[in-house]
């Protein structure tokens, strides 16, 4: 009887798009609304380009407006239900950054910009991971209206 291998590896990727929707890397996002021009715009790309759901998101330096990392829904892409624009974005920040805890001392203040309200797992990652400003496009309300349950 030959045995199942375990799955010992995670493997996540953005999708190839983003790289050329992304603006050059000293562009700055000055205020929330820039910032959350880009968040809604990656949203609806990654719709159109049929690699998730209408979700993005992205941690800023909250002083300098510096993009630090983008996020996308990639639940159906990747097979994962924990594969939230947030925890992406959160994900990646951390790498680029080389800490886990975004918050630690003598970080700038790291700000999360959502499409839409986070729902419970992923509001529990932010508070863990250090980021200090949350920003929330469309509430948890609209999100059920196009059909997303998102829980408590």
């Amino acid at each position: 009887m030959k045995r199942a291998h375990l799955q010992t590896a995670i493997a996540l990727s953005l999708p190839p798009w983003l790289q050329d929707a992304l603006p050059p890397p000293d562009t700055l996002f000055p205020s929330t609304e820039d910032r959350m021009r880009l968040v809604v715009g990656l949203a609806g790309q990654n719709i159109a380009a049929g690699t998730g759901g209408p979700f993005a998101a992205a941690v800023f330096d909250g002083g300098t407006g510096r993009l630090i990392s983008p996020g996308l829904n990639l639940v159906a892409t990747l097979n994962s239900s924990i594969a939230h624009a947030e925890i992406i974005a959160i994900m990646l920040a951390q790498q680029r950054e080389g800490t886990y805890d975004l918050g630690g001392s003598g970080m700038p203040l790291f700000e999360l910009v959502t499409s839409s309200e986070p729902c419970a797992m992923c509001l529990g990652a932010i508070s863990w991971s250090g980021v200090r400003r949350l920003v929330c496009g469309a509430s948890g309300e609209d999100v059920a209206g196009i059909g997303f349950d998102e829980g408590a």
